[in-house]
């Protein structure tokens, strides 16, 4: 494809002349290759200008930058180079997300699950879905990996490529605050939002709790979505009815979709629910108050796609575990073993209040917090473990570039059940195992799904699920 194709609906300075055929596009200059479009990003760390030499010498034709380059090459000097690479992706991946239906999904908590019940759905009702989130990228009964929440605009739309070629009709995605504020989505239009719920996360990125929630806000714009869903138990989810045409549900409150007259169990939850004035008995295989949540999101935004409630209460029933969210394993001595991603106050509240209220030994909780990331939640979550927790095993998350030890006693400061610290996070949880017995709980929290352990920068497989199935195996 030309450059000229590629920078069709951008606004531009040309620096040189000429309209090179593009082979690849790059912002990482250990990707550039011959033919490829550079783009410099300014980033916390680094500053993509202080890169274009290498691109050039590398094999790029031409430089987007945000400011002329001392160099001879072909350069196109653009206001904002984050969100013109994602119209140049766009483009140069034969804009094939405008030919899907497109379902994001934002909120601190329940994003993942809530993608999961919705795929569900979906699925039950004859679509070809695809699921872009934190556990990866899933479509046609393959899981491809994904290094974040949101893949990076380039990626992306090399996804949404694929799943249109292969015959992907709707794509959820789950949408992070950090893709919103840095214009990942420009020139993708929505065509249903949900938003779950608002909580603290992120602030090393952020600074505070009122500018991470009006960076979630600014998402509810019709440049990037045409219809929402929203949580009106939650305050900015009310707020963000006011911005666009919205479905609303509740447990609290009246709304579109209302949740009543809930069971909540230890392996399952049922209760009554109005649909837009329709009255139905829902089943869900996925416990805990939260769970309603998620369940009820996915069930408004299936139904304002036209699902009929049939179809969404037998979907609904079928789904029985997502990855990493609240995944049960049970010991031959019927110690419950339960792998969860909550790695936020609130997150770990929600886990932990169901796990205690279904708990019929001790409940014993494994966990840490990631390094280079908000440190204010770190007291925050020790103090939550400590309200629900009979023991805690305060261990490694992804340290990074963080000294483990250090992390540690920032969450210590406000954690005061009894605890014993195991830095090393397999060594951890074979600990809390060896001290549960009959009817105890472990909760080992923080990592979810995720198959790696950061530390100085090098992933190293790991999972939590893995290593508790190999202590099983070992009894």
């Amino acid at each position: 494809m030309y450059l000229q194709q590629i920078l069709n609906g951008v606004s531009y300075q040309a620096i040189g002349e000429g309209n090179p055929e593009i082979t690849s596009l790059s912002c990482d200059t250990s990707t550039v290759k011959s033919g490829c479009l550079f783009f410099c990003l300014k980033g916390k760390r680094h500053d993509g200008h202080a890169f274009f030499r290498k691109a050039i010498g590398d094999g790029a034709v031409a430089i987007v930058c945000e400011h002329p380059l001392e160099t001879q090459a072909l350069q196109i000097v653009v206001e904002d180079v984050r969100s013109v690479m994602c119209i140049a992706a766009k483009n140069f991946y034969g804009n094939c997300v405008d030919r899907l239906k497109v379902i994001s999904i934002v909120g601190t908590n329940g994003k993942t699950s809530t993608s999961y019940i919705l795929e569900a759905i979906l699925t039950k009702a004859g679509h070809n879905v695809a699921v872009v989130g934190t556990n990866g990228i899933f479509f046609n009964g393959q899981r491809h990996t994904s290094a974040l929440t949101t893949p990076d605009p380039i990626d992306l739309h090399y996804w949404f490529m694929q799943m249109y070629l292969n015959k992907v009709d709707t794509v959820i995605m789950e949408v992070s605050a950090h893709a919103i504020a840095l214009r990942k989505i420009d020139g993708i239009v929505s065509d249903v939002a949900i938003f779950t719920n608002f909580s603290q996360d992120h602030l090393d990125f952020f600074g505070t709790m009122e500018k991470y929630a009006a960076t979630k806000k600014s998402f509810f714009d019709k440049k990037y979505v045409k219809n929402v869903v929203a949580n009106v138990d939650d305050g900015l989810g009310r707020e963000i009815t006011k911005l666009l045409p919205s479905a609303t549900y509740s447990i609290n409150e009246q709304g579109d979709v209302v949740a009543r007259d809930l069971k909540i169990g230890k392996t399952s939850s049922t209760f009554n629910v109005n649909v837009f004035g329709q009255e139905t008995l829902v089943t869900t295989h996925l416990a805990g108050q939260f769970n309603v949540y998620n369940t009820l999101a996915a069930i408004t935004c299936a139904s304002v796609l036209g699902v009929d409630i049939d179809t969404i209460t037998s979907a609904v029933d079928e789904v029985t575990c997502v990855a990493g969210r609240n995944e049960t394993l049970i010991r031959s001595d019927d110690v419950r073993i339960v792998v969860d991603f909550a790695h936020t106050p609130d997150g770990i509240h929600n886990i932990l209040s169901f796990l205690k209220g279904t708990c019929e030994g001790k409940l014993i909780v494994v966990f840490g917090c990631g390094g280079n990331r908000d440190k204010f939640k770190r007291p925050l979550m020790g103090q939550v473990v400590s309200k629900f927790a009979d023991f805690a095993v305060l261990t490694n998350d992804n340290p990074r570039y963080e000294d483990p030890k250090l992390i540690a006693q920032d969450v210590s400061e406000r954690l005061s059940c009894k605890y014993k610290v195991i830095l090393n996070r397999s060594q951890a949880t074979e600990y809390a195992l060896s001290i549960a017995c009959g009817g105890d709980t472990v909760a080992i929290l923080g990592k979810g799904a995720e198959e790696y352990q950061e530390i100085r920068g090098r992933k190293s497989p790991y999972s939590d699920v893995e290593v508790v199935r190999s202590l099983l195996r070992s009894e």
